[in-house]
């Protein structure tokens, strides 16, 4: 059976105080992935005799070699001496030979000096380093690489890639510089190396070798695992909404006790009071209706489903709070916005479609608010409180972070179409089970509603008062994934800014039910236009919505809108011209969205 041998080696006269730590995360996430595909072997305290022994052992079935501790250009340190590269490189040549060695690992000091000999033996990619490392960013680049190998089923040429910022951001030293070091992983006889040469680097006999993943997978003849799609999801959905107080949720739970309820009608509740960026990519995974290759069966239309999923709910609450930051300029919140929130924006809006498509909002999220505190502006009210729960300190890895991190990578392979076939099932179930975790922190979304303003009229009658008169706003509720959206009226002493798509953190109590009309002094809302529009509001069907994400600023001064519900498709897609006499548009076009333009352009001024 194939093996995979990690071998760590601490020192009693030089400890490296990360090194259990990194034993302990490597060794678990193997653990969790090796499904009965390979023998996993650890060995926390390699001695000479061991490895040894355990090399003759494994022989040609060795799969992946990976060493931590004190290291040099020739030489490894166990526990009890120094192990010869030259020799370890020799028995390890048996398993490279006869094909079954994809990865040798040697997470030391200044290891780089013994690839030589493993390249000559026939291993096939080694991880070394040309420069001292330090403990704690060695430890980080282990975690990081290991579970992009085993969690994201990366290639190796990814993982490394991937982990090379997890290092770097353990330490305050630039990974191309060598230097002295508080805790440093090496035995005492380091040669300089040019400042542009990498501490870490991937060598490899040919660059097919590291497009690969090198951790065995099960064989097709190994029994699959049970998944039913959907019922970790919806049984999770529903625990967070009724405990963050969603009234038809409970209903439903105290039902369930006594005469049960269906997973379609508990699915029906949840899309039912979920935001429409939600439920309509909710209800695509929950969808019965697409055959054998649908949405609600494991396979890759199902993991791309689960990515848009992650991105749409992502990118709408990135837009919540960049209109919270404009109306925190507008209403004189903030006299000026910090110039590290103004550097995250000017990126964001420079984004192409292709890097928009991958983008992570909620690293996004995280650094604005980061950069309020930054620049002593943390007592700043924003609107979604709840947002709160995203952030995280410094160090921190929570399972809403961990979820964001898998599901970004899903999102990013999906698109990219780098799926690997052979992990697709498996790659389902995690998905889902991170999916999970992620909608844990949102549960306070059905607490909002998403509503488009059609038009708001004044209602004055000639018997009336001016402090009488009351603002009538047609609004379409946008709570709802089936289309079937809900017209009603709004009536209040004070008109929202201007017609398009809020979100509102209460519910105004009804005046008269039969005619839709609900009444109230004024309504907690915060305005998404321009970043979220409503196509609908601006064209002929003003009884129903066509809800619209912004998603690019072009170099012709236009700005491009894509539909929430089907995003990738490029003929739903509305741009829209920010000058008021651009020659490429007729001047009905110009007058159509004429809304839109005029708070783009202003909201273009916030400096």
């Amino acid at each position: 059976m194939k093996t995979v041998y990690i071998a760590f080696a601490n020192s009693n006269d030089h400890p490296l105080p990360s090194l259990t730590r990194e034993y302990n995360g490597v060794y678990t996430t193997l653990l969790n992935q090796h499904n009965n595909a390979f023998l996993l072997y650890q060995d926390q305290y390699a001695n000479i005799a061991n490895i040894n022994m355990q090399l003759d052992q494994f022989n040609d079935q060795l799969a992946i070699f990976h060493f931590s501790g004190h290291a040099g250009r020739d030489a490894l340190l166990l526990t009890d001496q120094q192990a010869n590269g030259n020799g370890i490189a020799q028995q390890l040549g048996k398993s490279a030979q006869q094909g079954a060695l994809k990865l040798v690992v040697l997470n030391g000091c200044s290891t780089a000096g013994q690839v030589k000999a493993l390249l000559e033996q026939g291993v096939p990619a080694v991880v070394a380093t040309n420069a001292p490392v330090e403990d704690a960013s060695a430890t980080e680049f282990s975690l990081r690489f290991y579970k992009n190998l085993c969690v994201k089923r990366m290639s190796i040429r990814d993982a490394f890639n991937d982990a090379l910022s997890a290092a770097q951001t353990a330490t305050q030293m630039p990974l191309t510089v060598a230097g002295n070091l508080q805790h440093g992983r090496d035995l005492g006889f380091l040669a300089t190396v040019p400042k542009e040469t990498g501490m870490w680097e991937l060598f490899y006999k040919q660059p097919s070798d590291v497009d690969l993943n090198p951790v065995p997978i099960a064989s097709a003849a190994t029994a699959p695992k049970a998944y039913t799609p959907n019922e970790q999801l919806t049984e999770s959905l529903f625990n967070t909404l009724a405990a963050t107080g969603n009234e038809d949720m409970i209903y439903l739970q105290k039902k369930a006790q006594t005469e049960g309820v269906s997973t379609s009608k508990i699915q029906k509740a949840l899309l039912d009071v979920l935001p429409y960026p939600v439920s309509a990519h909710l209800q695509k995974l929950f969808s019965a209706d697409q055959g054998d290759d649908g949405y609600d069966k494991a396979g890759p239309r199902r993991l791309g489903q689960v990515g848009l999923l992650f991105h749409i709910v992502s990118e709408f609450l990135g837009f919540i709070v960049i209109s919270q930051l404009w109306e925190l300029k507008l209403k004189k919140q903030v006299v000026q916005l910090p110039d590290q929130v103004m550097a995250l924006l000017t990126n964001f809006f420079k984004l192409n479609r292709n890097e928009r498509a991958v983008f992570d909002y909620i690293r996004f999220i995280r650094d604005l608010r980061q950069a309020f505190k930054d620049s002593s502006c943390d007592k700043i009210w924003f609107f979604m409180e709840e947002l709160e729960q995203l952030e995280e300190q410094p160090g921190e890895s929570s399972p809403f972070s961990e979820a964001c991190d898998y599901l970004t990578h899903i999102r990013k392979i999906t698109v990219e179409k780098k799926v690997p076939d052979a992990d697709i099932i498996d790659m389902c179930i995690a998905s889902e089970d991170m999916l999970c975790k992620f909608f844990e922190k949102l549960g306070f979304l059905h607490l909002y509603t998403l509503t488009s303003i059609q038009s708001i009229l004044i209602e004055k009658y000639r018997h009336n008062t001016p402090e009488e008169a009351e603002y009538n706003h047609r609004v379409v509720k946008l709570m709802d994934a089936f289309g079937s959206q809900e017209l009603n009226y709004y009536l209040l002493s004070k008109y929202i800014d201007n017609s398009g798509v809020i979100i509102t953190k209460q519910q105004l109590p009804p005046f008269d039910i039969k005619r839709r009309i609900y009444k109230g002094e004024q309504l907690a809302f915060l305005n998404l236009s321009p970043f979220v529009i409503d196509r609908n509001a601006f064209e002929s069907r003003s009884d129903r919505s066509n809800l619209m994400f912004f998603e690019l600023y072009s170099e012709d001064n236009c700005c491009t809108f894509k539909s929430v519900m089907r995003p990738e498709k490029e003929a739903d897609l509305l741009k829209i011209p920010l000058d008021d006499d651009a020659v490429a548009f007729t001047p009905e076009e110009l007058e159509q969205y004429r809304a839109v333009r005029l708070q783009f352009n202003a909201f273009k001024k916030i400096s």
